[in-house]
């Protein structure tokens, strides 16, 4: 059975930085569901929440994870890193269609998912307080929220040190067996 590492998160609590690393000590390749909205964003001209809340409007909460499933269809590996989940529903999309799942949420203070966002300077990152609690509001309306209930590993990703943060995945990847480093 083929095996899927979810990562799961709010906005800049380190999603990609954990997916790359875990990428790194695996060999896994990585699918983020939030280039599939930036990618259709581009072709609509509109802005990535609109897109992402529309198509989870129009199609229902497995929307994305749908589009996931035709690109994992192209992906040869046994083991594959998807970066940006957002609900349980794309959790149980995936198992039904036959993968094995390890949920590993990945979670940051309020400080330092700002100056995380200052940091990157992406389009759709927050500046002010006001609006990344707007952001993170929005981000718990698709479902993001309750991953913490079903996550199989949460990382507190406060390092300072990007070796530190590795330390931290190697752990979780010995901890839950999902695969040999």
């Amino acid at each position: 059975m083929r095996k899927l590492i979810l990562v799961a998160g709010l906005p800049c609590a380190g999603k990609t930085t954990v997916a790359e690393i875990l990428s790194k000590l695996t060999g896994a390749p990585i699918i983020v569901m939030g280039d599939i909205v930036r990618e259709l964003s581009q072709k609509l001209s509109e802005e990535p929440h609109r897109v992402a809340i529309g198509l989870r409007l129009r199609e229902g909460r497995r929307a994305i994870a749908l589009r996931v499933l035709e690109k994992l269809k192209d992906t040869p590996n046994d083991l594959i890193i998807i970066e940006g989940i957002r609900s349980i529903d794309e959790v149980e999309c995936f198992k039904e269609n036959g993968y094995e799942t390890y949920l590993i949420y990945v979670v940051a203070s309020r400080p330092t998912r700002e100056k995380r966002a200052r940091e990157r300077g992406r389009d759709e990152d927050v500046r002010h307080v006001p609006s990344i609690v707007l952001r993170d509001l929005r981000e718990a309306t698709y479902g993001l929220a309750e991953l913490v209930i079903y996550a199989d590993a949460m990382l507190l990703n406060e390092y300072e040190r990007i070796e530190d943060l590795r330390e931290a995945c190697i752990n979780i990847l010995k901890r839950l067996n999902i695969a040999k480093i």
